[in-house]
C-alpha cells in the first residue's frame, strides 16, 4: 500500500520537553516519523514528507531510510499516488488546511486522508469541501489514524479510526475504512473504530476528563439504581444536565470561572451530603477529598477564581442534542448544517 505521512514530530519537544525516553521509554524517532517507520517495517510503500528534515539528525534519518521510508520536503510529490495520506502536523489549523488543499489534486484514486492527534476531521472535511468540489475529488475519504499515545513508546499499541456513524453524510467508504484497518493491523496494533466526532475525546489528552466524567456517570446511575429506586430517566436527564454546566462554564469561562460559578464550598457540602453508601461511591469519596484539597493542588487557579467576574451571560443547562434538535425545528435541517458547518471550523 502506498502510505505518505505528513510531518516527522518535534524532536525538540519529545526530547527535551517532554523528556519521552525516560517519561515513556523507547527511543526515537517519534511522532509521524516513528508510524512512517513502523508501517515501512511492515512492508508497506512509504513516503515521509517534512519541511524540516535538514534538522533531523543524520543517525536518525538513516534509521528510517533503512528501513525503506523516503523523506522528502516535497508534499505535493509526495502525495502523488498516495493511498492513504496521514496528517501528523502542527496543531495551528492554517498549516494543515493549506498541505490538505495542496496534495488533493495529487492523491491517488479513491485515496483516504486522515488526520491523527491535532485536528478534527470533520473540520478538515468541512473545509475542503469547496476544493473537492473544484478539483472533482469527490473519491476522496476521510478518517483517521489517532495513535492516542505518542507513536514511537512502548505505549502506542493501537489506532482510533473514524467511521461514519452518527453522521448524516458520510465520509468516508467501508473499503476506504478496512484499508486503514489492514494498516494498523500490518503495524502490529490493535485497531478501535469510533464515531468521527468522538475520537478526539478518546483518543486525546482530553481522554483524562472523559473517563472520569465517564465513571461518575456510571457511579451515579449504580447510586440511584441500587440505593435511591429512581427512575432512569430523570438520572439521566441529571448527568446530561451536570455535564452540559461543566463544559459550557469552561467553554465560556474558562478553569477559573468554573471554579467560582459552581463555587468550591457549596459542592463541598451538597457533595458530601450525596454520600450515601461509601462502598458504593468511591469516585464520589474521592472528588469529596480532593475537593477539600483544591487550594493545595491548583493554587493559581483558585487565585484566578477569586479575582474573576463574568463578562456576559452563557447558555448552559441545555444538553446540546436537545439544543440543535430544537434548533433544527426552529430553522430547518439546511440551515443548522450551515450553522455548524462554520462552528466547527470556528472552533
Amino acid at each position: 500500500m502506498r502510505v505518505t505521512v505528513y510531518g516527522f514530530g518535534s524532536l525538540n519537544y519529545y526530547l527535551n520537553k517532554l523528556n519521552v525516553p525516560e517519561r515513556l521509554g523507547g527511543e526515537p524517532p517519534y511522532g509521524g516519523s516513528a508510524m512512517a517507520l513502523e508501517f515501512a517495517k511492515a512492508g508497506h510503500d512509504v513516503t515521509l514528507s517534512d519541511p524540516h528534515l535538514d534538522k533531523v539528525p543524520d543517525d536518525i534519518k538513516s534509521k528510517l531510510e533503512t528501513a525503506g521510508v523516503k523523506l522528502t520536503s516535497d508534499d505535493t510529490e509526495a502525495a502523488k499516488g498516495a493511498e492513504v495520506a496521514i496528517l501528523f502536523t502542527p496543531f495551528r489549523g492554517g498549516i494543515t488546511f493549506k498541505l490538505a488543499e495542496n496534495i488533493l489534486p495529487y492523491l491517488g484514486e479513491d485515496a483516504v486522508i486522515c488526520t491523527t492527534c491535532t485536528m478534527s476531521v470533520l473540520v478538515l472535511n468541512s473545509y475542503l469541501q469547496n476544493a473537492i468540489f473544484m478539483e472533482g475529488r469527490e473519491d476522496i475519504g476521510f478518517s483517521t489514524m489517532h495513535p492516542a499515545s505518542i507513536p514511537g513508546t512502548p505505549q502506542h499499541q493501537h489506532y482510533l479510526i473514524a467511521t461514519n456513524e452518527l453522521l448524516k453524510k458520510p465520509i468516508v467508504t467501508d473499503e476506504q475504512i478496512n484499508k486503514l484497518k489492514n494498516l494498523a493491523i500490518d503495524a502490529g496494533k490493535r485497531v478501535y473504530l469510533l464515531p468521527a466526532e468522538l475520537v478526539s475525546a478518546v483518543g486525546d489528552m482530553g481522554i483524562v476528563t472523559t473517563a472520569i466524567a465517564f465513571t461518575g456517570a456510571i457511579e451515579y446511575y449504580r447510586v440511584a439504581r441500587d440505593v435511591l429506586k429512581t427512575k432512569r430517566s430523570m438520572t439521566e436527564f441529571q448527568i446530561a444536565q451536570s455535564l452540559q454546566v461543566v463544559s459550557s462554564l469552561v467553554a465560556k469561562y474558562g478553569l477559573g470561572g468554573l471554579i467560582k460559578l459552581l463555587n468550591v464550598d457549596a459542592m463541598k457540602d451538597s457533595l458530601k451530603s450525596m454520600i450515601l453508601d461509601r462502598d458504593v461511591q468511591p469516585m464520589t469519596v474521592t472528588a469529596s477529598e480532593l475537593l477539600e484539597k483544591i487550594g493545595e493542588i491548583v493554587p493559581e487557579l483558585v487565585e484566578e477564581a477569586e479575582k474573576f467576574s463574568p463578562s456576559e451571560a452563557v447558555y448552559m443547562s441545555a444538553p446540546s442534542p436537545m439544543l440543535v434538535e430544537y434548533m433544527e425545528d426552529l430553522v430547518g435541517d439546511d440551515v443548522l448544517k450551515g450553522i455548524l458547518r462554520e462552528s466547527w471550523k470556528k472552533f
